[in-house]
């Protein structure tokens, strides 16, 4: 009953909640979808309207009932009052019967009989009188609980009815940052739980129903970003159990692990890994001793000059489990680790310190690493939990100085771990040991390794690249299965120089690859996991010049790709993996290079940026064929670039599918800046999505992640800087 009339409630508050709604930039459109979610009620509500006939029915039954049971009442007081009398008679009949009994001469028998007979009589008429007014007063009682009752249960249905009612709320929690929305909580204010009776509000167990929504279709999540690194704005987006991951600086903590439910009260930093640190200093003007203190947090890139190289921090997700790199330490001091989060402050923890008291700073120790690298995760399957594939340099710290050790020291190599001590091992080691030196407390580093790198997962085997004295970096495999273990799939180019194979794409059977087996240059090749089924699939640019395939991109059972056969330029070609089936889809700009890049796959079509002098840089698309590829759109018009970047770390996914749609970052020459667009497949539906910052500037949107219905990215302005935000194909009014 409490069910039916809540949703009674939800239509009789319906133009409330509309009004609210209509705060919405959308103006009549709030209306409309709240009609629209209320409409998806409709089944619910015929099945309540059946209920409240039924339950009707049910109330007129009990109602007659109760007036029946009423009169039946006065019907057993009636013979009740009969019955009190008719015992009054009988015991005043037996009274004077046994007066006379008493008074009767003894010799009289003949009397004494007879008056004892009525006596006996008189006794069982009353006994028989004592019976029925027991019996009307018991069925008197059962009648008078059966009134309470239903009086007990009309009462109760009464006040439940009138305690019905709902209060308008503001979602600043669970919307947006600059789109707070409103909420209407439907219940009864009957101090349900920890609630207050009677004091106009609905809250904790009184609510029966939420109904809510953040106006529009995008908003700013929260302004997480702030200091220094404000105009950089949240990186490295993963998704786990439904919260987005990411790195952030708040100009608080530095860099950090942060997470996401796309509202500004599901957004938070999940621990500060790396606190400020401070190291004393003096004034030059007062001489006062004072501190220099700085945060820049754990999750953040760093380089050393000498040699040049740079740590770029990495974020994966698995099911149940987050693995980053990051600083809990001064770099000057360590280099960073891999850690392990299920997205919980106790729950993050560095795996292992790899570098026990390792000073990189030693004069032995110049090489060319910066950290762990070249995350990949295998996600559980029921079996096993989450494991991380990563590459690292492992150096052992002995002596006083160290309070644990790991053997045995290595060069970069492939390891893994779930998280555990035990759990973390290297998988293979590619190039043993050959270097060590004890001075003081440091012993036992490698500087060489195999260096894996470009690691996929094909079923149970690890598909990578390495270097090796005795091959150079050829390509390899690893299984995880029994009876796997390393394989050297082919020595591409014999000997040691290495054919340096690169961009693996798993399409089929069978791993693509670019490398240069010494005779054809870098061109592209095809492998089944063998030496004799490894094999080059065309010589694109005949000779030893190659044509550098780049972009694998696999559409279904064909590899789509870029190449340049030194005659056309760098355009897209296609291949099945056989020489003939390996073409050049189209000359697409017919006096150069189209260099096309950024290719997605949605619906079985490719799109991809390419150029033209015409035209630019614009979108485009292709299902294989010369007159199934073409622009879609000339975005900004005439030659000028609606697209202008290419894949960095500061130009991180600006091209994604999401839902049904492609969504990418262009300028549209000055009108709009660049910002959101996105494309049906269709020129008609290609369109811009968001005008963030309004007229000619630009909000940069860079980093697209998608998953759920919300496609996340970081969008730029001068008053707010990069901050999160997210777009939605807003559902409108969200009964809860």
């Amino acid at each position: 009953m409490r069910l039916i009339a809540v949703l009674m409630m939800l239509l009789l508050v319906a133009s409330t909640m509309s009004g609210c709604a209509g705060q919405d930039s959308s103006g009549g459109e709030g209306d409309s979808e709240l009609q629209s979610e209320i409409s998806n009620l409709t089944a619910d509500l015929d099945e309540a309207n059946e209920q409240v006939l039924a339950l009707d029915a049910t109330l007129s039954e009990a109602a007659s009932q109760l007036s029946m049971a009423e009169d039946s009442i006065l019907e057993l007081q009636e013979q009740l009052e009969i019955s009190d009398s008719l015992r009054e008679s009988l015991e005043s009949q037996l009274s004077d019967a046994q007066e006379q009994l008493n008074s009767t001469d003894p010799s009289d028998q003949s009397t004494i009989d007879y008056l004892q007979g009525e006596i006996s009589n008189l006794t069982a008429e009353l006994a028989n009188a004592d019976y029925q007014i027991s019996s009307l007063e018991e069925m008197m009682s059962i009648k008078n609980d059966e009134i309470h009752s239903l009086e007990t249960m009309i009462t109760a249905l009464q006040s439940t009815m009138g305690a019905l009612t709902y209060e308008i709320k503001e979602r600043i929690d669970s919307c947006p940052q600059d789109n707070p929305g409103v909420e209407m909580a439907v219940g009864y204010d009957d101090g349900a739980g920890a609630a207050s009776p009677g004091d106009g509000r609905v809250n904790y167990d009184e609510v029966q129903f939420t109904v809510g929504e953040c106006p529009g279709d995008s908003g700013m999540v929260s302004g997480v970003q702030a200091g220094d690194s404000r105009d950089w704005g949240p990186a490295l987006f993963v998704e786990m159990g439904g919260v987005l991951y990411f790195s952030a600086d708040d100009g608080v903590h530095g860099w950090e692990l942060w997470r996401s439910d796309g509202s500004v009260g599901g957004t938070y930093m999940v621990k500060d890994v790396r606190e400020e640190e401070c190291t004393p200093a003096t004034d030059p003007e007062t001489g006062e001793e004072t501190e220099n203190c700085e945060n820049y947090g754990s999750i953040h890139q760093m380089c050393w000059p000498d040699p040049t190289e740079c740590f770029v921090p990495e974020i994966v997700a698995g099911n149940n489990k987050i693995f980053f790199t990051a600083f809990d330490s001064n770099p000057g001091v360590n280099f960073p680790h891999v850690f392990i989060s299920d997205g919980t402050e106790d729950g993050t923890y560095r795996i292992r310190d790899q570098w026990i008291g390792w000073d990189y700073n030693h004069p032995d120790s110049d090489f060319d690493y910066s950290g762990p690298s070249n995350l990949m995760v295998i996600p559980s399957n029921g079996f096993t939990p989450d494991r991380l594939l990563y590459t690292i340099v492992q150096a052992i710290c002995v002596g006083d100085y160290c309070n644990q050790a790991f053997d045995p020291a290595s060069g970069e190599e492939l390891w893994i771990t779930d998280g555990t001590d035990v759990g973390t091992y290297m998988l293979v080691n590619m190039v043993p040991e050959d270097k060590s030196w004890n001075n003081g407390d440091y012993c036992c580093m490698d500087d060489k390794g195999g260096i894996p790198r470009d690691l996929i997962m094909k079923g149970n085997t690890i598909w990578f690249t390495a270097r090796t004295d005795s091959y150079g970096r050829e390509l390899y495999r690893y299984g995880m299965n029994v009876g796997g273990g390393l394989f050297l799939v082919k020595d591409i180019n014999e000997g040691t120089s290495g054919s340096n194979p690169m961009h693996l794409t798993s399409v089929g059977q069978g791993v693509y690859l670019s490398a240069d087996n010494g005779t054809n240059g870098q061109e592209l090749h095809y492998s089944l996991g063998n030496t004799f089924n490894t094999v080059v699939v065309k010589d694109i640019n005949p000779g030893t010049n190659g044509s550098s395939p780049q972009e694998l991109t696999k559409l279904g059972s064909n590899l789509f790709f870029t190449a340049d056969d030194g005659e056309n330029g760098r355009e897209l070609w296609v291949s099945d993996s056989t020489e003939d089936g390996t073409f050049m889809v189209k000359d697409i700009n017919t006096n150069g290079s189209s260099s096309p890049n950024w290719l997605r796959v949605m619906d079985g079509t490719l799109y991809f940026m390419a150029y033209t002098e015409d035209h630019g840089r614009e979108l485009w698309r292709s299902d294989g064929t010369t007159d199934g590829t073409y622009m879609l759109m000339d975005i900004n018009p005439g030659s000028n670039d609606s697209f202008h970047w290419t894949p960095d770390v500061f130009h991180e996914e600006l091209v994604i599918v999401h839902g049904d749609r492609l969504y990418f970052t262009a300028d549209d020459g000055g009108q709009h800046g660049t910002e959101l667009w996105r494309t049906n497949g269709t020129t008609n539906g290609t369109e811009l999505v968001i005008d963030i910052v309004p007229g000619s500037d630009s909000s940069w949107p860079n980093r697209y992640f998608s998953f759920d219905d919300k496609l996340y990215f970081t969008s730029y302005s001068e008053e707010r800087g990069r901050q999160l935000w997210f777009y939605w194909d807003n559902p409108g009014p969200i009964i809860g």
